[in-house]
This record gives C-alpha cells, structure tokens and sequence, in this order.
C-alpha cells in the first residue's frame, strides 16, 4: 500500500488564482496573519491533492477521501484535520460557491483525554511534604476541597 505524501511543489496557476481569491477574501474579513497562512496551507493541500479535478467539481466523498487517503495515512492530528475542514468550509461556501455542501461536513470527534490522577501514595507524599504548619493546612484544603490557588487565597474566616 502506497503511502501519500505531503503534496511538494507549486500549485498550478487555476490553483493559485483560487488561492490568492481565498486570500483576498481572508484579508477582507480581516483574520490575522497566522490564521490566514495556516488556512491558505490546508486549503492548497486539499486542492492539490484533489487534481485533476477542478474546486468547481469538489464534492463531499472528496474530503473523505482527502481524510483517509492524506491526512490519516500520514499520522496528521485531529487539529490539522480541522483546521482542513474549516478553511474547505469557508472556502466553498465564502468564495468558490462549489457542489462542495459545507453544511455536511464534518469536524472529526474531540479527543477525550484522561486526566492524570494520582495515586493514595503520591497524595500522601505531596501532603506530608511541608514542614510548615500553614502551607500542609493549605494543601489539604486545597485537595480536600478541590480548590483553586486562587479560590484558596480568596477564604475569608
């Protein structure tokens, strides 16, 4: 199984025009710099991984097929993935008015990560480890109460 890779070179002149349409029209809107850089890239990663075909006849199955065949083959994050799908969003429905129906594409699900929950014993030590009457109480409450430094710093008596 061949393996994509990241498209290399210049875009073809129709994509280029696309691009710099794209760009005016992110510069009219006024989004900052970065954001417009990182949204011309994604978008010129999909167009060059759609050609031959033209923006003009970009459907949904495209993107799904730019998703597995680009984006998951290559290991890219779910962030890349996103921020693809929100410059193909504006892009399509903004300034190319393409068969593209935005309204039906989909962000990719959050990644629900775990929090780090330590253990009896690390609390223990974490708690144990001021000599200092005061900072322990604090920490206790702190944990006990599940407060911020903040919140704890706020307790009037």
């Amino acid at each position: 199984m061949e393996t994509l890779q990241k498209p290399k070179g210049s875009p073809s002149y129709n994509i280029q025009d696309e691009l710099n349409k794209f760009n005016a029209w992110l510069l009219y809107r006024r989004y900052s710099h970065n954001s417009i850089k990182t949204y011309i890239d994604a978008l010129k990663n999909f167009l060059l991984f759609l050609q031959p075909k033209t923006e003009a006849d970009a459907t949904n199955d495209d993107m799904v097929r730019f998703v597995n065949d680009y984006i998951l083959k290559n290991g890219y994050s779910l962030s890349f993935q996103n921020q693809v799908v929100n410059a193909c969003k504006l892009y399509f429905k903004e300034v190319a008015h393409s068969e593209l129906d935005v309204n039906n594409l989909k962000r990719p699900r959050r990644e629900h990560k775990l929090p780090n929950v330590l253990s009896k014993e690390e609390v223990k030590v974490i708690l144990d480890a001021p000599t200092n009457l005061k900072h322990r109480a604090m920490l206790s409450i702190i944990y006990a109460c599940r407060l911020r430094r903040s919140e704890l710093l706020n307790l009037k008596l």
